[in-house]
């Protein structure tokens, strides 16, 4: 006769497929978790005074003719950011939207 507790350790010993955990560390994204917050206005960011709206621009571009490499969700969550800073600097209807 067999136990229950059995048949679970048979199934951790490698012959059958991994639980599949609550959450996938592939798809956890803290950068696009905080770009959605930017995006959102859940939190408020401005550009310091002595930032220039013109490099942040000059990175946008950069990043969307691929000069600085490919794209990671890095990347991606700088170039939202970016683009969210740019929209409110320019009341909100930009190019970068």
């Amino acid at each position: 006769m067999t136990r229950d507790d059995d048949a679970d350790r048979e199934e951790d010993a490698g012959d059958g497929p991994d639980p599949v955990p609550d959450t996938d560390p592939r798809h956890i994204d803290p950068a696009g978790d905080l770009a959605d917050a930017v995006e959102s206005g859940d939190l408020d960011l401005s550009l310091a005074d002595d930032q220039d709206a013109e490099d942040l621009r000059a990175f946008v571009d950069a990043a969307e003719r691929g000069e600085l490499g490919p794209v990671d969700p890095g990347l991606e969550a700088q170039v939202r950011i970016a683009r969210a800073l740019l929209d409110d600097l320019e009341g909100g209807g930009g190019d970068y939207e």
